[in-house]
């Protein structure tokens, strides 16, 4: 079973109010701050060790890399937070177009091993039966405290320790 597709006139009017409450709850909930308990050095220690999932190790993240940190920001921008990312979306912010197969291919490939790593540390989720995938809970937590940190200056820091 799947929904229709919502007409333009009143008959869905109360299913386009949900489905549009819903995206709303999403974008609000990903752009909303993040009142985390824990300590910086225990979430990032989460995600900065090597995992097992699934018989496969994976290796550990590195927050402060230029790669990763380039990953972690472009999956946190609030355009996916509605209906998430798919590849081909990253691809088009992280490379020029290509215009040769084989380098699409190992684009594609690379990009989709990188995406595996995240999934592997729970920070993002692939929908089901699409090509999507979305930031986990835990994944808007982690990401926007290891970012915030990576944006945050030693002089503001020391100032907010004093």
């Amino acid at each position: 079973m799947q929904w229709p597709i919502l007409r333009r006139s009143v008959a869905d009017l109360h299913r386009r109010a949900e489905v549009s409450r819903a995206a709303n709850d999403r974008y609000l909930t990903a752009l909303a701050a993040v009142h985390v308990s824990r300590s910086l050095a225990e979430e990032a220690a989460i995600v900065c060790r090597p995992v097992r999932r699934d018989g496969r190790r994976h290796r550990a993240l590195n927050p402060f890399g230029q790669a990763d940190a380039q990953l972690l920001a472009i999956v946190n921008r609030g355009e996916f937070a509605l209906n998430g990312f798919r590849n081909r979306d990253l691809r088009a912010i992280l490379h020029k177009p290509a215009e040769d197969l084989k380098r699409l291919r190992r684009q594609t490939a690379a990009l989709g091993r990188r995406l595996r790593l995240l999934g592997a540390h729970r920070l993002v989720a692939k929908v089901s039966n699409t090509h999507r995938y979305i930031v986990t809970e835990k994944g808007q937590r982690i990401i926007t405290a290891l970012l915030t940190a990576r944006q945050a200056s030693t002089e503001k820091l020391t100032a907010l320790a004093a």
